[in-house]
């Protein structure tokens, strides 16, 4: 996770401002699978707690766990308890979680020594996840349009970053839920700018790549929005 830990320094903010939240459903098919409201959550790689604060909605108790110090900062700062660790060390004791959740952060880690860790922190018969908000590249002119702009202003190939064949375990059930995410222009600037591929403010590239996006947006958007489309997929097993 240490790559992961450099990668998002200077973009808690706009992570935190234009990163989609995740479905309710989510929680629906975990609770179905045996979850019981109030359990404990150990959320890795959260961020600035956006998949913490789904469950904590539900009633959960959640520890996130987070190795970016300006990500955890924006974590704590909204109320989550979130402590320094990595997905192969979160320092917690040992059985103490009903689920342990990775949310859009899987491809960063050491996968084989984080699996092992993720066991050894869930309790006998606990649960395992990992939830991805995959972001869909064709459907719309918008959508198709940021891919265009994406693959053209980025520092290497989107589908690397995003880590699209790395985002299971063996044995796994999976579910797929529908999901939308409205932007006005402010969000989709703060949507971008979260993505840890492409330029941040003050580089060489960034004003092109605003000026793109500030197009794209004003060719695209209805009523002052334009709406990201994602499949969130939900990847589980029992420990």
């Amino acid at each position: 996770m240490t790559d992961r830990a450099v990668r998002f320094t200077g973009r808690a903010k706009d992570y935190a401002a234009g990163r989609p939240n995740y479905p309710d459903a989510v929680v629906g098919a975990l609770e179905g699978d045996g979850l019981q409201v109030g359990g404990l959550i150990i959320d890795v790689g959260a961020g600035t707690g956006i998949s913490s604060r789904l469950f904590l909605r539900h009633g959960y108790r959640v520890i996130a766990i987070e190795p970016n110090a300006e990500m955890r900062a924006a974590a704590v700062a909204s109320g989550i308890d979130c402590r320094e660790g990595r997905g192969e060390a979160t320092g917690l004791e040992s059985g103490i979680a009903d689920l342990v959740i990775c949310a859009q952060a899987f491809h960063w880690l050491d996968q084989p020594k984080a699996w092992v860790e993720f066991e050894r922190v869930a309790r006998p018969s606990g649960l395992l996840a990992l939830i991805w908000n995959v972001r869909l590249t064709e459907g719309t002119p918008f959508v198709e349009g940021l891919e265009r702009l994406l693959r053209e202003h980025s520092a290497e190939d989107p589908s690397i970053s995003e880590g699209a064949h790395h985002r299971d375990w063996p044995g796994m059930q999976l579910r797929e839920f529908s999901h939308e995410q409205p932007l006005n222009w402010d969000g989709l600037q703060s949507r971008v700018s979260s993505m840890s591929y492409m330029p941040l403010p003050g580089s060489p590239r960034h004003a092109s790549m605003t000026a793109a996006l500030r197009d794209l947006f004003d060719q695209t958007n209805v009523a002052g929005n334009v709406s990201m489309l994602y499949k969130c997929r939900l990847f589980w097993r029992k420990r």
